[in-house]
């Protein structure tokens, strides 16, 4: 009887440890979508300036996991996006200095820059802007938490004088059950977009629903396609808000999902 005791307890410690260990190293795939408003400082700094958002996970110490975008070469004026980054571009959107302020948005795979899935938990996107005049440097870096699990987010967390209209959605890629994404079925463009969207299929569709859902898996846009159809459908989403977007295409035989950032 101890004997079978010992053995049913050992099957259930390692159950319990098999259960945590998966936990912990969970590596859920999916998008997410970062966008906010930019504003200039307070003083006389002008409109020029350059800016850098990467994500860091969120322990501690915190570990750089990737840079998305980053514009400008007076790398004196991103004090905490060096330090932490080591000037690592691997992905990254990059530009010149920017002259303008207005909305920003990137899109992160959950891969880190050596393109591996990173495991869920908590992580930080970070955003920052730098200024020079007659030798003296401003910058206004900020943060804003996320969980990235196989749950979807939608979150709209306060900002500051900077930075403001802050929008964070992960949706995790196991929401895409029994779907296909094949790029060559159909070309998505532009995308990022600023409203319209151009769907050119490559070959002849018989009959296909097509639906657009926003992160939050509400439906957008609905169209049906009969009698069959080659060429380009257009889709207009600037009324609504930036994100991302999953454009599906409902064929008899397969589904195919687009992913669209819109960026207005």
């Amino acid at each position: 009887m101890n004997t079978v005791r010992r053995v049913l307890k050992g099957i259930i410690n390692l159950v319990v440890f098999l259960s945590l260990s998966t936990s912990v190293l969970a590596q859920t795939a999916g998008s997410l979508t970062f966008s906010c408003t930019t504003a200039a400082p307070s003083g006389n700094w002008g409109n020029n300036h350059v800016l850098a958002v990467w994500i860091e996970n969120a322990k501690s110490p915190s570990v750089f996991i990737k840079t998305k975008s980053k514009y400008g070469s007076q790398d004196d004026h991103l004090t905490s996006w060096v330090p932490i980054s080591g000037k690592n571009l691997v992905d990254a959107v990059t530009g010149a200095t920017l002259s303008s302020y207005g909305k920003q948005s990137i899109i992160w795979d959950g891969t880190d820059v050596n393109h591996n899935v990173v495991t869920d938990g908590n992580y930080n996107v970070f955003i920052e802007m730098g200024w020079g005049k007659d030798k003296v440097v401003q910058h206004s870096v900020m943060s804003f938490s996320f969980t990235k699990s196989n749950s979807s987010i939608h979150l709209t967390p306060a900002g500051n004088s900077n930075y403001s209209d802050v929008s964070i959605d992960w949706v995790p890629t196991v929401t895409l059950i029994n779907t296909v994404e094949d790029l060559n079925a159909v070309n998505v463009f532009p995308n990022p977009t600023k409203g319209n969207i151009n769907l050119n299929f490559t070959s002849n569709l018989t009959s296909a629903k097509i639906e657009v859902e926003n992160s939050l898996g509400v439906m957008v846009y609905r169209n049906n396609i009969e009698n069959g159809f080659t060429g380009t459908l257009n889709i207009d989403l600037s009324s609504f808000a930036n994100g991302l977007y999953f454009i599906k295409i409902l064929a008899p035989d397969k589904q195919f999902t687009y992913k669209v950032l819109l960026n207005k």
